[in-house]
Protein backbone atom coordinates (compact mmCIF):
# COMPACT_ATOMS: atom_id res chain seq x y z
CA UNK A 1 0.00 0.00 0.00
CA UNK A 2 1.24 2.97 -0.99
CA UNK A 3 1.65 5.89 1.39
CA UNK A 4 -0.27 9.25 0.49
CA UNK A 5 2.18 12.55 0.65
CA UNK A 6 -1.12 14.85 0.74
CA UNK A 7 -3.34 13.97 3.05
CA UNK A 8 -6.97 15.19 1.64
CA UNK A 9 -9.29 13.62 4.34
CA UNK A 10 -10.59 16.12 6.72
CA UNK A 11 -8.74 16.53 9.91
CA UNK A 12 -11.80 14.73 12.26
CA UNK A 13 -10.93 11.31 9.93
CA UNK A 14 -7.43 12.25 10.33
CA UNK A 15 -5.72 9.61 13.47
CA UNK A 16 -4.31 12.12 16.11
CA UNK A 17 -0.94 12.28 16.74
CA UNK A 18 -0.06 10.52 19.74
CA UNK A 19 1.83 12.55 22.64
CA UNK A 20 4.63 11.19 24.59
CA UNK A 21 3.01 11.10 28.55
CA UNK A 22 2.11 8.79 31.65
CA UNK A 23 -1.70 7.58 31.52
CA UNK A 24 -2.76 7.73 34.61
CA UNK A 25 -2.84 4.20 35.69
CA UNK A 26 1.33 4.47 34.67
CA UNK A 27 1.69 7.58 36.70
CA UNK A 28 0.49 6.02 39.88
CA UNK A 29 2.66 2.75 39.34
CA UNK A 30 5.10 4.70 39.31
CA UNK A 31 4.18 7.07 42.33
CA UNK A 32 3.90 4.11 43.95
CA UNK A 33 7.65 2.77 43.30
CA UNK A 34 8.91 6.14 43.77
CA UNK A 35 6.83 6.21 47.46
CA UNK A 36 9.30 3.86 49.76
CA UNK A 37 12.29 6.00 48.70
CA UNK A 38 10.65 9.57 48.87
CA UNK A 39 10.97 11.44 52.13
CA UNK A 40 7.56 12.75 52.09
CA UNK A 41 4.75 12.95 49.98
CA UNK A 42 4.95 16.90 48.43
CA UNK A 43 8.03 15.56 46.89
CA UNK A 44 7.12 12.70 45.46
CA UNK A 45 4.45 14.97 43.68
CA UNK A 46 7.15 17.47 42.64
CA UNK A 47 8.89 14.38 40.37
CA UNK A 48 5.39 14.70 38.30
CA UNK A 49 5.06 17.67 36.04
CA UNK A 50 2.24 18.64 33.25
CA UNK A 51 2.80 20.54 29.89
CA UNK A 52 0.38 21.92 27.90
CA UNK A 53 0.14 21.04 23.94
CA UNK A 54 -1.74 21.74 21.21
CA UNK A 55 -2.38 19.37 18.20
CA UNK A 56 -3.01 19.88 14.64
CA UNK A 57 -6.06 20.73 14.91
CA UNK A 58 -5.17 22.95 17.44
CA UNK A 59 -7.38 21.59 20.33
CA UNK A 60 -5.07 21.60 23.66
CA UNK A 61 -3.27 18.45 24.89
CA UNK A 62 -2.14 18.21 28.40
CA UNK A 63 0.00 15.34 29.39
CA UNK A 64 1.85 14.40 32.52
CA UNK A 65 5.52 13.42 32.71
CA UNK A 66 8.21 12.12 34.80
CA UNK A 67 11.26 14.55 36.24
CA UNK A 68 13.91 12.21 38.08
CA UNK A 69 15.91 15.53 38.02
CA UNK A 70 13.86 17.11 40.58
CA UNK A 71 14.39 14.85 43.41
CA UNK A 72 16.13 14.75 45.67
CA UNK A 73 16.53 18.78 45.65
CA UNK A 74 19.59 20.00 44.57
CA UNK A 75 20.54 16.70 42.56
CA UNK A 76 24.42 14.95 42.77
CA UNK A 77 24.78 18.39 45.14
CA UNK A 78 21.94 17.95 47.15
CA UNK A 79 22.49 18.13 51.66
CA UNK A 80 20.00 15.51 51.74
CA UNK A 81 21.70 12.00 53.39
CA UNK A 82 20.69 8.88 52.42
CA UNK A 83 19.20 7.27 56.24
CA UNK A 84 21.45 4.14 56.89
CA UNK A 85 18.50 1.72 57.92
CA UNK A 86 16.05 2.55 55.32
CA UNK A 87 17.84 4.31 52.04
CA UNK A 88 15.52 7.20 51.96
CA UNK A 89 16.47 10.89 51.17
CA UNK A 90 15.88 12.84 53.98
CA UNK A 91 17.34 16.43 55.19
CA UNK A 92 20.46 16.27 56.98
CA UNK A 93 18.38 18.25 60.01
CA UNK A 94 16.24 15.01 60.23
CA UNK A 95 18.79 12.66 61.38
CA UNK A 96 18.68 11.30 65.04
CA UNK A 97 21.25 9.05 66.71
CA UNK A 98 22.51 8.25 63.21
CA UNK A 99 19.29 7.32 61.61
CA UNK A 100 15.70 9.36 60.25
CA UNK A 101 12.92 10.01 62.47
CA UNK A 102 11.52 6.66 61.27
CA UNK A 103 13.62 4.49 62.37
CA UNK A 104 16.04 6.59 65.51
CA UNK A 105 15.68 5.52 68.86
CA UNK A 106 13.17 8.14 70.46
CA UNK A 107 14.31 8.29 74.37
CA UNK A 108 11.40 10.17 76.60
CA UNK A 109 8.36 10.25 74.78
CA UNK A 110 5.76 7.93 72.96
CA UNK A 111 3.29 8.28 70.50
CA UNK A 112 0.92 11.08 70.01
CA UNK A 113 -2.22 10.60 72.10
CA UNK A 114 -4.51 12.17 68.80
CA UNK A 115 -3.04 9.87 66.60
CA UNK A 116 -3.83 7.12 68.48
CA UNK A 117 -6.96 8.04 69.13
CA UNK A 118 -7.75 9.24 65.12
CA UNK A 119 -5.87 5.09 64.33
CA UNK A 120 -8.99 4.01 66.97
CA UNK A 121 -11.64 6.10 65.20
CA UNK A 122 -10.50 4.58 61.38
CA UNK A 123 -10.29 1.40 62.20
CA UNK A 124 -14.34 1.60 62.64
CA UNK A 125 -14.31 4.15 59.19
CA UNK A 126 -14.91 6.70 61.16
CA UNK A 127 -13.32 10.12 60.74
CA UNK A 128 -13.05 12.91 62.79
CA UNK A 129 -14.96 16.89 62.29
CA UNK A 130 -12.94 19.88 62.60
CA UNK A 131 -14.45 22.33 65.44
CA UNK A 132 -15.68 25.57 64.01
CA UNK A 133 -14.48 27.32 67.18
CA UNK A 134 -15.85 31.19 67.23
CA UNK A 135 -13.02 33.58 67.38
CA UNK A 136 -12.19 35.22 70.62
CA UNK A 137 -13.62 38.89 71.08
CA UNK A 138 -11.43 41.24 72.87
CA UNK A 139 -13.42 41.39 76.20
CA UNK A 140 -13.14 37.64 76.70
CA UNK A 141 -9.19 37.44 76.18
CA UNK A 142 -8.82 40.58 78.65
CA UNK A 143 -11.02 38.68 81.34
CA UNK A 144 -8.53 35.44 80.62
CA UNK A 145 -5.59 37.89 81.15
CA UNK A 146 -6.99 38.92 84.29
CA UNK A 147 -7.83 35.85 85.71
CA UNK A 148 -4.97 34.21 84.79
CA UNK A 149 -2.63 37.15 86.78
CA UNK A 150 -5.07 36.83 89.57
CA UNK A 151 -3.98 33.02 89.95
CA UNK A 152 -0.60 33.99 89.75
CA UNK A 153 -0.62 36.56 92.12
CA UNK A 154 -2.38 33.99 95.10
CA UNK A 155 0.22 31.48 94.34
CA UNK A 156 2.72 34.50 94.97
CA UNK A 157 0.93 35.40 98.02
CA UNK A 158 1.04 31.68 99.30
CA UNK A 159 4.79 30.97 98.39
CA UNK A 160 4.92 34.48 100.43
CA UNK A 161 2.96 33.39 103.39
CA UNK A 162 4.75 30.39 103.82
CA UNK A 163 8.09 31.51 104.20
Amino acid sequence: MLARSDDSRPPSARKPKRRVGLSAYQEQRLKDDLRPNCCSEPWLEAQFKSADDTDETGQPILYRYHDPHVFPPGGAKTAMVRCPLCGVFVPPNTLEHGACLDHAPHEGWGPSPSAVAIRGLQMFNLRMEGADLPPEDLPSLRKEIEQYQQQVSNLQNTIKSCK
